[in-house]
């Protein structure tokens, strides 16, 4: 077999599952790559000779949790039952953001009345990304999505029970019960650490159950990078690199306390912001 390009799918004790030309490959790895759990990942484009990945292409992005590579969309999935958790969106989104990764929201369950698509609009509609409204029992809104979807690797995340996997059902007309996505496909089960890449109509969807919140290595420092609508006004903060925490004169802060810029976004920022700091000071006594 000659040297050929391929993606990971799957990645389980130091097993690759490779997608090339010619199909999926189970493959091992030459060396220090083998060595080293994170020199692979599910996600990762590698360059495979006679059943070896020799080599590791530069990723665009990576995500710590789950452990992936190269993502193109992160779908954070809402419903009115349960409660949205606004705070777990905006950590969704300050990942995506540090991490160049494009972001979505989907509000499943559009069958059940809600002002939940109002609320979600009232938030996040001037950041510049897609708020789709789905149904996964009478199915509108599902080939919009399928339609973002299309050519792109996507990860889906969510609080439970909001309908991920209800969703994947409806779209693909598929019978899944959560976790089962890989079984569908004859990839074998997976343990909620392990992820691993299906495909079905041209749509490529990591597989991660048990992932609600994903993560990406966030600074203090690159928080206010990662709220579009600060970063656009904080050449107007009088402090240069203004965190818009305790800084006098701060844009950001004029600007939520004027009603422009969302007070209950800013909140949970402010909680973001002292969970980072705080985790910093806990690493740094270590």
């Amino acid at each position: 077999m000659s040297k050929v390009i391929g993606q990971v799918y799957k990645a389980h004790s130091n097993k690759f599952w490779v997608k090339t030309r010619d199909g999926l490959i189970k493959c091992d790895a030459r060396g220090l790559l083998k060595i080293k759990s994170d020199k692979i990942l599910t996600g990762d484009f590698v360059e495979v000779e006679n059943n070896t990945i020799l080599s590791v292409k530069p990723r665009k992005n990576r995500l710590i949790r789950p452990s992936v590579a190269n993502i193109d969309l992160i779908v954070a999935v809402l419903s009115p039952q349960p409660k949205p958790d606004y705070y777990l969106i905006d950590k969704l989104l300050i990942n995506a953001t540090k991490e160049n990764i494009d972001f979505c929201i989907v509000l499943n369950k559009n069958d059940i009345e809600s002002d939940i698509f109002q609320d979600v609009v009232k938030e996040y509609s001037n950041l510049g990304f897609r708020i789709l409204s789905v149904s996964s029992m009478n199915r509108k809104g599902l080939d919009e999505l399928k339609e973002l979807l299309n050519g792109k690797l996507s990860v889906f995340a969510g609080q439970s029970a909001v309908g991920k996997t209800s969703i994947t059902n409806a779209m693909f007309n598929l019978d899944l019960k959560t976790g089962e996505v890989s079984e569908k496909i004859e990839r074998g089960r997976h343990t909620t650490t392990r992820s691993e890449i299906f495909e079905y109509e041209g749509i490529k969807v990591i597989d991660s159950p048990g992932f609600a919140v994903i993560d990406a290595d966030v600074s203090v420092d690159d928080l206010p990078q990662c709220y579009p609508e600060y970063f656009e006004v904080t050449s107007e903060c009088k402090f240069r690199g203004c965190s818009h925490v305790n800084e006098p004169n701060c844009k950001v802060k004029e600007l939520v306390n004027n009603g422009v810029f969302s007070k209950n976004r800013y909140e949970r920022y402010i909680e973001i912001y002292n969970e980072i700091k705080n985790r910093r000071t806990i690493y740094e006594k270590n």
